[in-house]
């Protein structure tokens, strides 16, 4: 992906020009991802009045994590605590993340070199959308006030969209899948809804992590469907599936979308 964040700028550049002279129409206003920090200098490039809104897709938690980069790696750099590395510090001083430390916020915040692409992409981010017209996050103010009220007292224009759902108009036809979770999930009693645990396709838990995951549910029987790669799967407790068979279902992949909009889901982890 290094090859792809480096290129982004040029090709978007590129494209653009390639758009506006077969068009023969000027962009008026850029609407992009948030990540592509760049979009700020293509707008102010095209004359003051044309317009640079910011996407992010997440919710406000994460943006304001970035947006205090400098904050936090001073702290790291300031307060070395036991361990040597200051990641153990709780972030008390920022707004609605009191409970969180340096350490369980993204690794792009604290990683050792912004220079790199990707920690570079995020850092450059963070440094252009106080220049940006308008943010539009993937979230709502009751959700998380705190943290929304401040970056409304950071940047320019921040708007609650969320939460932003792609559903399609009509519903899909049934899919071959070949281990039967739809149906699986049919069988269960109505007065017995199912937990769906999936954390996608690149990202597995730390062992401990899978282990605390399936002792809570083993102890409360609830009925669970969990999306979990064959590595992850040597992490269970030694008979977990032998044990929760009767009321759990661990598998490779799902077809997420049909599990989340099925009648017998009640919590998705």
């Amino acid at each position: 992906h290094e090859e792809f964040i480096m290129a982004m700028p040029g090709n978007y550049q590129k494209a653009l020009a390639e758009a506006e002279a077969e068009t023969g129409t000027k962009f008026g206003c850029f609407l992009t991802d948030a990540f592509l920090w760049f979009g700020g200098d293509l707008a102010a490039e095209r004359g003051g009045a044309v317009p640079w809104i910011a996407l992010w897709t997440a919710g406000c938690c994460s943006l304001s994590a970035h947006l205090y980069t400098d904050f936090v790696r001073s702290l790291v750099a300031d307060s070395p605590t036991a361990n040597g590395n200051g990641l153990e510090q709780k972030t008390n001083d920022i707004p609605g993340m009191s409970e969180i430390s340096i350490g369980e916020m993204p690794a792009e915040i604290h990683a050792k070199d912004l220079q790199e692409p990707f920690p570079g992409m995020i850092y450059k981010m963070a440094l252009k959308l106080h220049g940006a017209n308008a943010i539009v996050i993937n979230s709502f103010r009751r959700l998380e006030p705190a943290i929304t009220d401040d970056l409304r007292s950071k940047l320019q224009n921040v708007f609650n969209i969320g939460p932003m759902v792609l559903q399609t108009a009509t519903p899909k036809p049934p899919i071959f899948e070949e281990h039967n979770c739809i149906p699986w999930l049919d069988s269960l009693p109505a007065a017995s809804p199912a937990v769906y645990l999936s954390f996608g396709s690149g990202l597995t838990p730390p062992p401990a992590e899978i282990t605390a995951l399936a002792e809570a549910l083993e102890a409360k029987r609830a009925p669970f469907l969990w999306s979990l790669k064959p590595h992850g799967v040597k992490n269970l407790p030694e008979g977990f599936l032998e044990r929760t068979k009767e009321y759990g279902k661990v598998v490779p992949w799902a077809p997420q979308v049909q599990v989340l909009s099925h009648s017998r889901i009640g919590a998705f982890v």
